[in-house]
């Protein structure tokens, strides 16, 4: 508690005009002077009661939102102790990515008085968020005093990645192309529903299946042994090297929301899925069940850079699946070694798809040109591009 620069004003131009009186001998012209003195001390002492405890009760309208989202934040103020007056405002202490801390004032009652504010909140990126502790001012009516305090508490936020729809698989990876390694899922529900591949000599002609034989002009057999278990794998590439490290990297916060959109388009399409990021960590999220969205929304709004100097080790993880399966990457950029592990992993029969985060036309170019060479599709795109218009495009590039 404390003087403001006013409050100081008044005291001084108080005690100046005490001495002048007493230098010149008028004794009634202390009383002004007095007046004055006493007037920022008396708002001070009246500020006293007012400054205890206060309890605070934060509550989140919801707890967990996606990027963009709103969220409604109620403040419940309830001192305890007995307050003379005043001017008083409080705010919430807010992380960057929640926007700027604003300050919300409100004349504090007599007596034991209760407030209750609420604002919203829309984070501009993904993470675990923490609101709080709350900062609290108190001033007196004539702005002379004041009384700041923080109180202790905080809330947390958790934001998941922005997820766009996506159009279907078999629309993505283009029928028209489909070759041995290309999963492909026919029919339009229900009990037929398998997966295929052309027909090669040798197979059991008892495996072909005639309905998507007539719609593709060729032979296609039934891929039993996989028929009612098909996987992928998404790699995302979150390495520190990759992006800027002093200030939040737009290019990072597509790429996880890429990664969220596909792997949630994939779940919804009956895919086995894994998630492997740059230190080769894998989330497996069953492939049934209510929780398995969530799972991967919470695991990628915790994503940050890492140390990892390589993909070899994440793409390892990868070749630990089985064959025929699609695995999508998406990559910040790429040197020879990472090449050398990308031509590895399209050598295990894979059907492999590339996002790689667009940095420079020359850049991009070039390295594309890298992992076409490694057997991969690849597609460039990034901030501003939306992921449903990169993942259309796998439709139309071939290898």
């Amino acid at each position: 508690m404390s003087l403001t620069a006013r409050g100081w004003a008044v005291l001084g131009g108080g005690i100046a005009w005490c001495a002048v009186a007493l230098v010149i001998g008028q004794r009634d012209l202390w009383w002004p002077g007095l007046f004055l003195v006493l007037l920022p001390v008396a708002s001070r002492l009246l500020l006293a009661p007012g400054s205890g405890r206060v309890s605070v009760v934060r509550r989140l309208e919801p707890t967990r939102v996606s990027v963009g989202e709103k969220v409604r934040v109620h403040l419940e103020l309830d001192p305890r102790s007995i307050s003379l007056g005043g001017v008083a405002r409080v705010r919430d202490r807010l992380p960057s990515a929640l926007g700027e801390a604003r300050w919300f004032g409100f004349a504090a009652g007599l007596g034991l008085w209760r407030q209750t504010i609420s604002y919203e909140l829309r984070p501009a990126w993904r993470g675990r968020h923490r609101i709080g502790p709350l900062d609290r001012n108190i001033a007196d009516g004539l702005g002379l005093a004041r009384s700041t305090s923080t109180i202790a508490g905080q809330s947390e936020l958790l934001v998941t990645p922005a997820v766009e729809p996506l159009s279907n698989l078999r629309d993505a990876s283009g029928v028209g192309l489909a070759t041995d390694t290309t999963l492909l899922r026919t029919g339009l529900g229900g009990t037929d529903d398998v997966l295929l591949r052309e027909y090669h000599q040798g197979d059991d002609v008892r495996r072909i299946h005639w309905r998507s034989t007539a719609h593709a002009g060729q032979l296609m057999v039934r891929r039993e042994e996989r028929a009612w278990d098909p996987s992928a794998t998404i790699v995302i590439d979150n390495r520190a090297r990759g992006y800027s490290t002093r200030t939040h990297d737009d290019r990072l916060e597509w790429a996880v929301s890429a990664a969220a959109s596909i792997a949630l388009h994939l779940l919804g399409d009956g895919f086995d899925l894994s998630i492997v990021t740059a230190d080769a960590h894998v989330l497996s999220p069953h492939r049934v069940g209510s929780g398995r969205e969530a799972m991967v929304l919470d695991h990628l709004a915790e994503l940050v850079p890492d140390r990892a100097h390589t993909l070899r080790e994440a793409l390892a993880a990868c070749n630990r699946g089985a064959d025929g399966q699609l695995q999508v990457a998406i990559l910040s950029r790429v040197d020879q070694t990472d090449a050398a592990a990308l031509a590895e992993a399209s050598r295990h029969g894979r059907s492999c798809w590339a996002i790689l985060l667009a940095s420079s036309p020359q850049l991009d170019a070039a390295q594309a040109a890298t992992i076409r060479t490694a057997g991969w599709r690849c597609v460039v795109a990034g901030p501003g591009t939306p992921v449903a218009a990169a993942w259309r495009e796998f439709g139309q590039e071939s290898r």
